[in-house]
């Protein structure tokens, strides 16, 4: 059944009233298109076995902050995820001789399964309890390999020997064949959290993470949420640890350890915790600095360090946040000489309708007070309960109306009081209601 105009535009009314926006495909397929002539024009296999491995650390930065940045989980066992889904890849390629295209799915699965495990215990826990919950599942991970003396899982030395997706290629293009690879399904990933972040389903996410017992109190599922959300960002881990074990042709178990995951949080720090594009970009920035710091191991450590503090003291939304906001102030200046007064009385409005109650209320009591000004003034001018005259009515109103004309209204400042949701609006509009019939109340009674 196809959906009428009017459904359709309410629809999109109700999107743009919540705040989500429309997922930019034509955009990123753009992007990818361009992206794709790299490795054509650029010959240096060294390059590109770099932007393959920045387009790693962005599946595997997305896969974590869709749970500690957007759904508000202190996970600290996203590494062991990502190394499940690359031994199972690996492990099925080795001891069962299985090809790499049908072990790869295998990975993402059991990555999605070790993230229920996981998350299944910390579920009613918060902060630093389910950080230490969830770290000590990847020290578990880690140990049981380490511990494994059959060397079934290759023990503290790894898995090598591990069959690659672009094996019957070159070198040469097996290397650009994960290049295109790695990066439409970087495109795809980033694509469905947009889409699913700008959903009832991802909103819910964002209200647990903010306000959990109000979010619960209007009927969201906080244990379907979260194991939904968890089991996403486990698929997704899983996807990056078996192309990571194939692109490499084996993993170990450090790769699970402080250093790696230290690496992986300034990265999502950086980039832009809780946002779309901010684990992408901060595993291009950060790798490329990690590059040209390789020499020196010390104040490579430094740099990365303060570059950490640096964005958490001055930049808490990270780097695309810095130009997000840029970008905003570009536009504002942009539309300032179209719009002018305007696009302040819309924010107002966009805010919940706040300004505009202060302002009708602000209204409504300079009109009250001019009422029982000439009143008054009235009254003082014909003593001894005598009818005014109507020329002394007149002036005592219009030496009264200045006072009323000189209080300006909220919305019209320029600088549009601070956001809030209808439900502040409501309240605001409940505590104001009582003073106005108290005062009409008061009038009535002298």
């Amino acid at each position: 059944m196809s959906e009428t105009p009017q459904a359709a535009s309410s629809k999109a009314g109700l999107a743009g009233l919540l705040g989500w926006s429309k997922t930019p495909v034509v955009p990123v397929i753009v992007i990818v298109i361009v992206l794709a002539f790299i490795p054509l024009v650029w010959r240096n296999d060294y390059i590109i076995s770099l932007l393959v491995l920045m387009l790693l650390f962005s599946l595997m930065t997305q896969s974590w902050n869709l749970t500690i940045g957007m759904c508000g989980i202190w996970n600290f066992g996203q590494l062991a995820i990502i190394a499940i889904g690359g031994y199972a890849t690996g492990l099925l390629t080795i001891k069962l001789g299985m090809s790499a295209w049908l072990a790869l799915p295998a990975g993402v699965v059991a990555g999605g399964l070790a993230a229920v495990i996981m998350v299944l215990p910390s579920i009613r826990l918060r902060g630093i309890y389910a950080s230490m919950l969830t770290f000590a599942f990847a020290e578990v991970v880690r140990l049981l390999i380490i511990a494994d003396s059959t060397g079934f899982t290759g023990g503290p030395f790894g898995l090598t020997g591990v069959k690659g997706l672009f094996d019957f290629l070159s070198p040469s293009w097996s290397l650009r064949a994960y290049f295109w690879l790695t990066l439409v399904l970087t495109a795809v990933v980033m694509l469905l959290i947009h889409r699913m972040m700008n959903s009832p389903f991802g909103m819910g996410l964002v209200g647990l993470r903010e306000t959990i017992r109000f979010s619960i109190g209007m009927g969201i599922n906080r244990r379907v949420q979260f194991i939904s959300a968890t089991l996403i960002s486990g698929l997704i881990a899983g996807l990056a640890g078996g192309l990571y074990a194939t692109f490499y042709h084996g993993i170990t178990p450090s790769f699970m350890g402080l250093g790696p995951m230290g690496l992986l949080v300034i990265m999502v720090v950086v980039g832009g915790l809780g946002t779309v594009r901010g684990p992408i970009i901060g595993a291009f920035a950060v790798t490329i600095l990690s590059e040209l710091l390789r020499d020196t191991v010390m104040w490579r450590l430094v740099v990365q360090g303060a570059l950490l503090l640096l964005v958490l003291a001055f930049w808490p939304a990270g780097i695309d946040g810095l130009f997000q906001r840029s970008f905003d102030k570009i536009r504002v200046w942009m539309n300032a000489g179209q719009g002018g007064e305007e696009p302040a009385v819309a924010g107002a409005s966009a805010g919940g309708g706040t300004a505009a109650i202060d302002a009708g209320a602000v209204h409504a009591e300079t009109a009250s007070s001019a009422t029982r000004a000439s009143g008054s003034a009235a009254e003082s001018a014909a003593p001894g309960g005598a009818a005014a005259s109507p020329d002394v009515a007149e002036r005592a109103t219009a030496e009264v109306e200045p006072v009323a004309e000189a209080a300006p209204a909220p919305a019209e400042s320029g600088k549009p009081k601070k956001k809030s949701g209808r439900f502040m609006a409501w309240l605001n509009e409940e505590d104001k209601q009582p003073k106005g019939s108290d005062a009409e109340g008061g009038q009535k009674k002298s």
